[in-house]
């Protein structure tokens, strides 16, 4: 951020949710200026995205992960396209991957069917028909487009929209809040859009991998991880379909969710 910062002035938000890690006293000791926010216990990423939300006064607010690089003009971008694009709610940049990898960061909202499938074939066939429409795996990245959502590790937000929908759904713990606030969008009308010419370098986790000493700690964090997710993708459809004839389908994505988070367990067991 401050590298590449916003031509127009700025402020910025830290939550620190509980952490052990010094990361705290390191913030107030380098950088005074930000608006630091502390938790006691660990609230969750959408509860502590509303704290600095409700900390802010701007018209839009830049969410974006810790583990994240800005590319230089790339938040100037996404505030430049919400401004020429007064119906977009939110503008989503590129994410590449420390690999140089494109991050599929757009996605469609998922059916129960879908869900399932790609559930329960994402990681023995990855590139099965399904779980290439769902992430938008063959559509082109050249020029901005619509899309269903993108990812929360990094997206503007226009205030006014969040005013008329509502902040993020404090009942995700973590995963599936920013799917959730792009439906509520679409619901109310707003757009959400795709911008390519803006570009974000992501480290998902970079330096959990590469420490052998912690990986029974990573192996924990993967199963909780993943038990979090499906439960937040289970609330998802529960709450946006369950009064639609989509109910009936619920059995199956109770099983292919929990068929994930039983491969997931099981495969911590292995290598423990």
């Amino acid at each position: 951020m401050y590298k590449n910062p916003s031509k127009d002035g700025y402020k910025i938000i830290i939550v620190d949710n509980a952490s052990q890690d010094g990361t705290v006293k390191y913030i107030r000791e380098k950088y005074p200026e930000i608006h630091l926010i502390t938790n006691k216990t660990n609230r969750g990423f959408a509860a502590a995205v509303n704290q600095g939300i409700d900390a802010s006064c701007s018209v839009y607010i830049l969410l974006i992960n810790a583990d994240c690089q800005v590319y230089g003009g790339s938040i100037d971008i996404l505030t430049d396209y919400l401004d020429h694009n007064p119906g977009v709610a939110v503008s989503g940049p590129m994410i590449v991957n420390s690999d140089g990898s494109i991050q599929y960061s757009c996605r469609t909202f998922p059916s129960f069917m879908g869900a399932a499938v790609h559930t329960l074939l994402a990681h023995i066939y990855p590139n099965n028909p399904v779980t290439r429409k769902y992430k938008l795996m063959d559509v082109c990245r050249h020029e901005p487009f619509k899309v269903d959502w993108v990812s929360g590790s990094c997206m503007m937000i226009r205030r006014s929209a969040l005013q008329d929908t509502g902040v993020f759904d404090e009942n995700y713990f973590m995963y599936v809040e920013d799917t959730d606030l792009c439906y509520r969008m679409w619901q109310k009308g707003w757009e959400v859009h795709y911008v390519p010419h803006s570009g974000i370098l992501h480290h998902v986790a970079g330096s959990s991998r590469k420490k052998e000493s912690r990986e029974k700690t990573s192996r924990r964090a993967a199963v909780r991880a993943s038990y979090r997710m499906q439960k937040s993708v289970f609330y998802f459809f529960w709450k946006n379909y369950r009064r639609t004839a989509r109910v009936l389908l619920m059995p199956l994505i109770i099983i292919a969710l929990g068929s994930r988070f039983m491969t997931a367990a099981l495969k911590s067991l292995v290598r423990a």
